[in-house]
């Protein structure tokens, strides 16, 4: 029973087994869940050492259930897992950390949430002219500085005049172990969107510090071309309402 509560979702490829584990009734999967939430976090905990990376993923449960979930940019790397993005608000914020001059995902974001956000990005790099004019087309801004030794997320959103993040994307090569935790204290943000580098123990250590704020994990995928690299995304318990999504059980062990 555990299996089915593994990345549940990616109905826009069509997936029939997602697809049928989704007319599941939600309380018979928050039931399951709930019953096998002891079990799957000793299995996490267990497998939380040495350097296995794909077993420890293949213990990880989703923590919440989102019924409209979408893939935006890539199908490869690149992509990200999006809870209901038609739900944000109204002049909302949305952060993307880590470009690399690949700028599908905030295209797509940009016209997933209708355009009814403002968009900010940074990038350890001076990105090119080509990405650079396209961000100026979705009226975005890009710094260019290391996160967090050059400039905090903090920092980025006080000299952008804005204070919460509906859907936060990070792919920062490992910075986020110093960047994320401290930026989640000071700021309200609804989805998070993050590649996490390294070795289980230090997966499960951002894992375990980003859910005593308050996130559970709906969607898990790993990134085939870097077996150390896991692809996760997690929804505040204080949003999900305003998203559609349901909470199931809490499996990472704290």
């Amino acid at each position: 029973m555990v299996d089915k509560f593994r990345g549940l979702s990616d109905f826009r490829r069509g997936d029939s087994r997602q697809e049928s584990e989704n007319q599941i009734p939600i309380r018979e999967h928050r039931r399951n869940a709930l019953l096998a939430a002891e079990q799957v976090r000793k299995s996490v905990f267990k497998h939380a050492v040495g350097r296995e990376n794909r077993k420890f993923y293949s213990q990880l449960r989703i923590e919440a259930f989102c019924p409209s979930i979408h893939r935006i940019g890539d199908n490869g790397d690149g992509g990200k897992m999006v809870c209901n993005p038609r739900a944000v608000r109204e002049d909302c914020t949305l952060l993307s950390l880590g470009l690399n001059n690949q700028i599908d995902y905030d295209k797509a974001i940009m016209n997933a949430t209708d355009r009814k956000c403002s968009i900010i990005a940074a990038d350890k790099d001076q990105q090119n002219m080509n990405t650079l004019r396209a961000y100026g087309e979705l009226k975005g801004r890009v710094f260019s500085a290391k996160i967090p030794d050059e400039l905090t997320i903090h920092q980025i959103m006080e000299q952008s005049y804005r204070k919460d993040v509906e859907i936060l994307k990070m792919d920062i090569e490992g910075s986020e172990f110093t960047a994320l935790e401290p930026f989640l204290k000071e700021h309200y943000v609804c989805q998070i969107l993050i590649e996490i580098h390294g070795w289980p123990p230090e997966h499960l250590e951002l894992l375990q510090k980003i859910a005593r704020l308050g996130f559970r994990i709906f969607n898990i995928e790993e990134n085939r071309l870097c077996t150390r690299c896991c692809e996760y995304s997690l929804i505040n318990e204080l949003c999900m309402s305003q998203f559609g999504a349901v909470p199931l059980a809490i499996n990472i062990p704290f």
